[in-house]
């Protein structure tokens, strides 16, 4: 339904070609947007949505009809968004992709680059204090929630092939919203995203906020059991209804109707499960631009937490960190103001020889620092996995000292 529009069909005849130091790609279900070649690039402030709007607007009723722009907006209200024009866009369809992809993995050298270094910008040690001082603020604010993140930089030995890395992503998550962008000449942002910010077609809006997660098990026994205690954990199911309560409030003044449903489902990755909630509604003004709203809900307390001012303040003192893109909002628009933008999660920013990737975790009262840990762990699997690594390969190289307990 929101991936309807007007795009260029490829020809049957020809494959893909994906550039990653060019190009953008936007997967959502079976369908797949694939740019080719940048028109321009601009940049606009996040912090005033209206200037964010008129200046998107202001650059895509110069193109022909039918021109996407493609944007990442970072987590930090202060930086600024990056935006690109392609030249052309491309509508593919999942069947061949995959195709593209068994074109390409067989012509792909699949040798597993050496890493050299890898170096934790918040170590175990440092996160779990973090997480300490998060609870201790439970009981000393109104803080509800906090999301916490670590980062994990990755130097190679030999240059990262960009092309092989996304085609492990394509082949290893069919589920999820899957996305390379090109941030710029040196610099792409790559990963498989599972929770949707917002999609909009005319007057339909949906959201599919995720809160409260479990690793995925290796075998359907263990597996039964993870989703039983996810689903029944007061932890978890406390976390997800402090975000979507506050989705709610955000979505409620735009729209007419609102569909919430009365308790979450559940939705799974290659890696995790997660309580899932879609908030289906319909607009007041189907000419409300998606940017409009995307950008009152981000940054989410799935990303951030609650109150969300707070909780984005404690960040910016807990984390030391620049969260940089992650936890951002990647997507794209129309000349009509229709879209889809995900999350920025389980996600890598790729170099020419490193990658650094993130992963976050939600913070209640009943959080437990070595289990959120373990979460963080579990997160990073998915882009460690599509550049040929495990856990196991990363924590043999990182410092005993920096990754030590408490």
């Amino acid at each position: 339904m929101y991936m309807k529009h007007a795009f260029e069909m490829p020809d049957p005849n020809k494959t893909l070609n994906f550039q990653s130091q060019r190009d953008c790609l936007f997967m959502s279900g079976e369908q797949c947007i694939v740019t080719q070649g940048i028109k321009s690039r601009f940049t606009s402030p996040i912090n005033n949505t209206q200037q964010l709007v008129e200046t998107v607007q202001q650059q895509l009723t110069k193109q022909p009809e039918g021109t996407l722009a493609f944007g990442v907006l970072p987590f930090c209200k202060t930086q600024q968004a990056h935006f690109i024009i392609p030249n052309k866009t491309t509508r593919w369809e999942r069947p061949a992709i995959s195709s593209w992809l068994k074109a390409e993995l067989s012509t792909l050298n699949k040798k597993v680059n050496h890493i050299e270094a890898v170096t934790y910008l918040q170590n175990q040690a440092q996160f779990k204090s973090s997480v300490n001082a998060a609870k201790q603020l439970f009981s000393e604010t109104t803080l509800e929630k906090i999301v916490l993140s670590k980062q994990v930089d990755l130097t190679f030995k030999d240059p990262i092939n960009k092309e092989l890395v996304l085609s492990q992503l394509l082949q290893q998550s069919r589920s999820g919203y899957h996305f390379s962008f090109p941030v710029n000449d040196h610099t792409t942002l790559m990963g498989v995203s599972p929770e949707l910010l917002l999609a909009k077609h005319g007057p339909h809006v949906l959201s599919n906020p995720l809160a409260g997660s479990i690793p995925r098990a290796a075998s359907a026994q263990q597996e039964a059991k993870h989703k039983k205690a996810l689903f029944n954990s007061h932890k978890d199911r406390f976390e997800h209804a402090v975000v979507i309560e506050d989705m709610e409030k955000v979505l409620t003044p735009f729209c007419n109707t609102l569909d919430v449903p009365l308790e979450p489902s559940l939705l799974s990755t290659a890696t995790m499960w997660h309580l899932s909630t879609e908030l289906k509604g319909e607009l007041q003004n189907q000419h409300t631009h998606i940017l409009d709203i995307a950008n009152k809900l981000h940054p989410s307390p799935a990303l951030c937490g609650k109150p969300t001012q707070a909780a984005y303040s404690h960040i910016l003192d807990l984390e030391k960190h620049s969260r940089d893109l992650f936890s951002g909002i990647i997507g794209w628009c129309d000349q009509h103001g229709n879209g889809e933008w995900v999350v920025v999660i389980r996600c890598a920013q790729l170099e020419k020889y490193q990658a650094r990737l993130f992963a976050g975790a939600g913070i209640v009262s009943a959080s437990e620092p070595t289990l959120e840990w373990q979460e963080t762990d579990a997160k990073l699997k998915t882009m460690l996995n599509a550049l040929g690594l495990t856990l196991q390969d990363i924590q043999q190289l990182s410092n005993p000292k920096e990754n030590a307990e408490l």
